[in-house]
């Protein structure tokens, strides 16, 4: 080889003499989990021939494409045009697979047959070969590694463990070919460095001297190895992870390498004038590790480079950095391209997240900054805890209150014997039983008030309280809940006016779990007694216990104060016997006392005239629809009230409560349950259904038909339910002394948010605006709000590439068609974007949503791109993921689940979600 500087038109320029320089083969696992490896090996090729165009390797060389499956390989793409190489390459997808390991070794064997001499050879892949133990093709391909000296870099992941021989193969075809195997998690385009650097190093100029694999990860290991005779450099390439590689010439004196590519799997370093001798190195490694070391020369033949007229060409954000040929533009840290053309790299959207978990991260040109969040402060480059208690200055306690420091807050508390919120504090007369005897204390601020519960409660009348109510819970409905009863209240009406004291059946006083006095009733000298409830359960007649308050009041009744029960779908019965001298009747009964009790009982001759004219009561409520019948206009002409039934005759009648003379019958609102039939106009939902009455004697048959509808006005909540398979997702929330609550995640096709998008996949074009609702499933809507906290779409399940929508509650700035609706005001959020045109060169996209309940409202106050109020800080309740969402013309891409992370995410799950205001249709 000869090389030196010449001068040509007043202009110093680098001479070089080269042989050809070495093909490119990339062998590539087109399997459904290496949809984003595909991605990045897309960039990587375009850059790493965009700078090889521009350097004195520029010459005519072989590319050679193989993609592989699971089973099937190729097609085979062989071209000597770059661009020809790109667009074969663009045509790959990922699709299909479904287990690991693949069939790698066969991919690569026809692509070795093709390729040429000193060919550089690459094989990319997330998974353990299944054809490892092939041993025709494993021969094979030592066989032309070694005729046609090919160097071979494997970027592999594994199924199983790495030490495996499905993984190890790997590490032997790298040894053999001098190349190496790395375990790279997140491509970068990094990785074109350390390919432009050896595809630029020509064929036969480099003498292979050293070469180990070992698996030793303890302190430092070395060697020796020897340079017998004069090589302008020696090349080190290494692969795995190592914290320091120490060089040391044959004179004992510590050499500095040059890193013209280095990361946390591997580097290329070289070194140049190494002197003849024996040298040594030493490497401190964290993991299994490779280092290969060569002696460069250089070759024949020869091509003039301009040092000055390239370095100009540099990007302003790129290093002119030189290699073993000549200069290649880099982008410097912080920024990413080929070179020539460097962008920012938003770091706050990598992965690995740069901040510290209670931090957050800004991205800025070039770079990035980390604040931390409050309740924490910067110690280093993490955010460690502020203990606002050690201070009085760092808290905002009340002089008497108890600090107690958590994770990045803290919390004040009055201690016994005050009053307040922790942040003020005062006496509390309450505690020395000032009111005196039978009379509550109420604490209020400043002062309190002493009240007497038998004259200040809330009453309680429904008569379905009653344990002789029992509803048919078979289609899941839970019935009445009383988890958010609180003070004093007194049972009135025909339901009874005690709690029961006896076990009720499950199902009855309309509710899932009834709850009864586990203990006797107080006496009047007793005062304000304490008494326990057990909430009922299938079998057990006890399975929750919480407290409860009793008085027995002048009067002979009695007042209760309730806690929140253990179970949300409880509900406190009545002794429907305990209603002795009143009653409530309706239209054609009277009220008359029968063996010393007090009843409602039928008029003799009222009601309807002819069986024709009997008409039920119809409650469309916003869960189920209702049908009532008086008892007295049944028995007037011979029905048998308990063979009142709906289409489907499990659905059947029952009565409402002991005192009375009313039976119903009850059809959840839901399609096809009960026989209910559903009709959409586009406008309102209508659930329609018939009530058949049959004669009491034995054998009755049905004789009487009643057409029955109810209306409903067509919303968000009430579409998606009543849609046919939705693709949708449902999580449950565990809210602190509350319980559980459902959120779901669903996708709409217009801003009415009225037709939901179903079956198992969504498939969109690049112009169109998708329309997303969180909805929250909650008895009492204006109790909570939800809020959307992080919103963002991604390539595919656990990626660690995110395209913003939402950050911080807030809308993100980078794409106008991002539009939230609202967020933090209801039980509801909605946002829109027009999907495709805001995440570009991506088929197949999965939303994620992180969301938070709040109490009544948590409104997100906006400026820029953060949210400032309060809720800025707000943890994240729970996530919810949808997808896959294809562009349009990809609906044929699948993901399917196996150990390389690939997932099926086809979600059809429903929620129902009603708060819904009926309208009464009757039709006979």
């Amino acid at each position: 080889m000869r090389e030196d500087w010449t001068k040509n038109n007043g202009e110093w320029q680098w001479q070089h003499f080269y042989a050809d320089f070495p093909s490119f083969t990339l062998v590539m696992d087109t399997t459904g989990s290496m949809s984003y490896y595909l991605y990045q090996f897309q960039e990587i090729a375009q850059i790493f021939s965009t700078r090889l165009a521009a350097s004195s390797a520029n010459v005519t060389r072989q590319y050679t494409l193989m993609d592989f499956n699971d089973p099937s390989v190729g097609p085979l793409y062989v071209t000597c045009s770059s661009t020809e190489f790109f667009n074969d390459l663009y045509s790959l997808h990922a699709h299909d697979g479904g287990d690991c390991p693949e069939y790698s070794m066969v991919g690569l064997l026809k692509a070795l047959e093709v390729s040429p001499f000193g060919s550089f050879v690459v094989l990319v892949t997330d998974a353990s070969a299944k054809d490892f133990n092939d041993t025709e093709t494993v021969s094979r391909i030592f066989s032309l590694i070694d005729s046609l000296q090919v160097r071979v870099f494997l970027f592999a992941g594994y199924c199983g463990d790495k030490y495996n021989l499905d993984f190890q193969i790997f590490k032997d075809i790298a040894a053999r070919s001098y190349g190496h195997v790395f375990q790279i998690y997140n491509p970068t385009s990094t990785i074109a460095d350390l390919l432009n650097f050896f595809l630029k190093i020509p064929i036969n100029s480099t003498t292979r001297l050293f070469s180990t694999d070992s698996n030793r990860t303890d302190s430092n290991s070395g060697a020796t190895f020897s340079v017998p005779s004069y090589f302008s450099s020696l090349v080190i390439s290494v692969s795995g992870s190592s914290n320091s590689l120490v060089f040391y010439n044959p004179y004992g004196a510590e050499e500095t390498l040059t890193a013209f590519f280095s990361e946390s799997w591997g580097a290329a370093l070289y070194l140049e004038n190494p002197s003849i001798g024996i040298w040594t190195f030493y490497i401190n490694a964290t993991d299994s590790y490779s280092i290969r070391i060569e002696g460069y020369k250089g070759g024949a033949g020869g091509v003039a480079f301009n040092i000055t007229e390239f370095c100009l060409k540099c990007d302003p954000n790129a290093d002119c950095r030189k290699d073993l040929v000549d200069y290649t533009c880099v982008c410097k840290e912080g920024f990413n391209g080929n070179g020539f053309s460097c962008s920012d790299v938003d770091e706050c959207n990598q992965w690995p997240y740069p901040c510290s978990s209670y931090g957050y991260c800004v991205n800025t040109v070039g770079s990035y900054n980390c604040t931390c969040n409050s309740g924490f402060t910067v110690s280093g480059t993490m955010c460690v805890d502020v203990d606002e208690c050690l201070e009085p200055g760092l808290n905002n306690c009340d002089p008497q209150a108890v600090c107690v420091n958590y994770y990045g807050s803290y919390s004040c508390y009055c201690p016994e014997g005050y009053y307040g919120d922790g942040y003020t504090c005062e006496i509390d007369e309450c505690k020395n039983d000032i009111c005196g005897f039978g009379r509550e204390c109420i604490k209020i601020p400043g002062s309190h008030i002493c009240s007497d519960p038998c004259f200040n409660y809330t009453i309680l009348n429904e008569p379905t309280r009653s344990t002789s109510y029992y509803y048919n819970y078979y289609y899941y409905y839970e019935g009445r809940s009383d988890y958010y009863l609180n003070g004093w209240y007194r049972f009135m009406g025909s339901g009874g006016t005690q709690l029961a004291d006896y076990c009720p059946t499950v199902g009855s006083c309309y509710t899932r779990s009834p709850m009864w006095l586990d203990g006797k009733h107080p006496d009047p000298s007793d005062g304000i007694s304490d008494g326990t409830i057990c909430t009922a359960d299938i079998g057990i007649c006890c399975r929750w216990t919480s407290n409860v308050k009793i008085k027995s009041c002048p009067g002979g009744f009695y007042v209760y104060k309730f806690s929140q029960p253990p179970f949300y779908y409880s509900g406190y019965c009545t002794d429907p016997t305990t209603n002795l001298d009143s009653c409530v009747c309706d239209a054609n009964e009277e009220c008359k006392e029968v063996n010393g009790h007090y009843g409602c009982y039928c008029i003799d001759g009222a009601g309807p005239s002819a069986l024709e004219d009997i008409r039920p009561v119809l409650t469309c409520g916003s869960q189920e629809i209702k049908a009532s019948f008086q008892k007295c206009d049944l028995e007037k002409f011979n029905m048998d009230a308990k063979k009142i039934h709906l289409i489907d005759s499990h659905c059947t009648g029952f009565s409402d409560f002991n005192a009375t003379n009313t039976v119903s019958v009850i059809s959840i609102l839901k399609r096809d349950v009960c026989g209910n039939e559903l009709v959409n106009n586009g406008t309102n939902i209508i659930f329609k259904n018939t009530v058949f009455l049959s004669l009491g004697s034995v054998g009755g048959e049905d004789v009487l038909a009643i057409n029955i509808s109810c209306v409903y006005p067509l919303d968000m909540q009430l579409s998606l339910d009543t849609a046919l398979n939705p693709f949708t997702n449902t999580t449950t929330v565990v809210i602190e002394n509350t319980g559980q609550l459902q959120v779901s995640m669903a996708l709409y096709q217009d801003s009415s948010y009225t037709t939901p998008y179903t079956g198992s996949e969504v498939t969109l074009t690049s112009k169109t605006n998708l329309y997303i609702g969180i909805l929250l499933k909650t008895p009492e809507i204006s109790k909570y709000a939800v809020q959307m906290t992080n919103c963002y779409a991604a390539p595919s399940i656990n990626s660690s590439t995110r395209y913003d929508i939402i950050k911080n509650s807030c809308p993100s700035m980078q794409d106008s068609s991002i539009n939230v609706i609202q967020n933090g005001v209801s039980s509801q959020a909605q946002f829109s974007v027009r999907l495709f045109g805001y995440v570009k060169n991506l088929k197949v996209v999965y939303l994620y949503c992180g969301i938070h309940i709040c109490s009544t409202t948590c409104t997100p106050t906006c400026t820029g791109v953060r949210a400032l109020s309060a809720s800025d800080s707000a943890t994240t309740d729970a996530s919810l993921y949808i997808g896959p969402i294809y562009i349009e013309g990809d609906a044929s891409i699948s993901y399917s689940s196996n150990a390389e992370g690939a997932y099926s995410m086809v979600m059809n799950l429903a929620t129902v979600l009603f708060s819904l205001t009926g309208t009464l249709i009757f039709t006979f």
